[in-house]
């Protein structure tokens, strides 16, 4: 089910996209902002909601010193002002939840190029060319002499699977002499460009420490790479904390939707070093663009929504507000 209505139609996408610019990286930052530009309604109406977050602060403020020793009443007087002015507590959060469904999908679609971008279904995998042209590319690389580990002993159907960029890989490599595939002239059409301003997209980041630890520089397409994960990590802390200070959080806060900011404030950055440190550096291209045009759209979004500040109105219940009279008489 999630192949068909999110990794397939991503696919289709990127396809596409890279027929158009025949470079790999390129058709992630077009993708991604495709994607952004999508998303863009949700994302005014997740800063709608924190704009408002922001002018009920002073109440909030009220609240938490009118209830200072009663958790219990602080957290149902919180969750009715919220209801009244139709807030969410986790509006802030959800352009970011949004995300994972996505970069699941772009995961497959990264690790299967070949069913993705050269358009391999998993039908065609089965047929008789495509198992021979697999096992030909397996053979010839390693009578070539080059160490491959265990993907000398994997199936057929484990590389088609699992190692899709090893394959495209081996096919530049190989080239088409002698190729099962029928009809196929000139390059072969396994062959993608990984190449994105000298940095081997096909990589994992990670595969730059075993070149570190033996103070090996000579391949900076890999040993780069580790810039990756950086400006992943950087980006996505600089737009969580604009979202934060657009809806008027801080560090004395104690609301659920505070406290849940300040957990997924935890959480990203690690989640995000760690995916974009582990995954194919594409992956990691997309979540640094992502994050970027993210940045960009909520400064412009919260530029046009300061202008119509007074369309923003903060309802306070009717207690609250019987309180509040009583207070300033």
């Amino acid at each position: 089910m999630f192949d068909y209505i999110i990794t397939r139609p991503m696919g289709f996408i990127i396809e596409h996209i890279y027929n158009l610019v025949s470079n790999y990286g390129l058709a992630i930052i077009i993708f991604t902002v495709i994607i952004k530009l999508i998303l863009i309604p949700l994302n005014i109406r997740s800063q709608k909601a924190m704009k408002k977050q922001q002018k009920i602060q002073p109440v909030l403020a009220e609240l938490q010193k009118k209830y200072a020793n009663d958790q219990p009443k602080l957290q149902r007087e919180m969750t009715k002002l919220y209801k009244e002015n139709n807030i969410s507590m986790t509006g802030g959060c959800l352009p970011m939840l949004v995300q994972f469904p996505i970069l699941v999908g772009l995961y497959q679609v990264i690790q299967k190029p070949i069913s993705y971008l050269v358009g391999v279904t998993s039908d065609m995998w089965n047929t008789a060319p495509f198992i021979n042209e697999v096992v030909r590319l397996q053979k010839s690389i390693v009578e070539l002499g080059h160490n491959i580990g265990n993907l000398a002993s994997m199936s057929m159907e484990q590389l088609a699977n699992n190692s899709q960029i090893q394959l495209s890989r081996w096919a530049e490599m190989i080239g088409t002499n002698g190729t099962a595939l029928e009809g196929v002239t000139g390059a072969h059409p396994w062959v993608l460009n990984f190449n994105f301003m000298g940095l081997d997209l096909s990589n994992a980041p990670s595969a730059a420490l075993n070149y570190i630890m033996r103070l090996d520089f000579s391949n900076w397409s890999i040993v780069a790479l580790l810039v990756i994960p950086v400006l992943a990590v950087v980006s996505s802390l600089i737009s969580m904390k604009l979202t934060q200070a657009q809806s008027g959080q801080n560090n004395n806060d104690n609301g659920q939707a505070a406290q849940m900011s300040k957990t997924m404030g935890l959480m990203m950055p690690v989640m995000t070093g760690f995916f974009t440190f582990t995954l194919p550096a594409g992956l990691g291209l997309y979540w640094i663009i992502s994050s970027v045009t993210q940045i960009l759209q909520q400064l412009v979004t919260n530029v046009y929504l300061d202008k119509k500040g007074e369309d923003v109105v903060v309802k306070i219940p009717e207690k609250q507000q019987k309180h509040r009279k009583k207070r300033k008489k």
